[in-house]
């Protein structure tokens, strides 16, 4: 992706990161390790490619509706306590959306940037 990007001089990177790395959560210090890793090195690329005309932005979804999460399966009562002040998990498409404006022409003064996509769950 890269030698293309700089071949074409210029173009967009969005690495998917997690609300972990900026929130913590206990018994998951290796996953909070890593996607905290993404967004340093998402800030680090931004800067040396810059130069470049390339962005490079960070998507840090909050809770989504995925296969993982049961789709459309109803929540029990206790579960929606870990809900977002919006009061749903957030949809693939909304996140879809998101890293889509990120690499669209829209987006070209930003960079070094995580863009948290999470109802409201946490605001930086």
């Amino acid at each position: 992706c890269l030698p293309h990007l700089i071949r074409v001089r210029g173009g967009a990177i969005v690495n998917i990161g997690g609300l972990t790395a900026h929130r913590g959560a206990t018994g998951r210090a290796h996953v909070i390790a890593a996607k905290a890793g993404i967004a340093g090195m998402t800030r680090a690329l931004a800067l040396d490619l810059a130069p470049r005309r390339i962005t490079v932005n960070c998507v840090a979804p909050g809770t989504i509706e995925t296969v993982r999460g049961l789709p459309g399966a109803p929540l029990r009562p206790r579960d929606r306590r870990g809900l977002p002040p919006i009061g749903r998990r957030g949809e693939p498409e909304e996140v879809a959306a998101v890293v889509r404006m990120l690499c669209g022409p829209d987006a070209r003064y930003i960079t070094g940037q995580t863009v948290h996509v999470n109802g409201g769950g946490f605001m930086p």
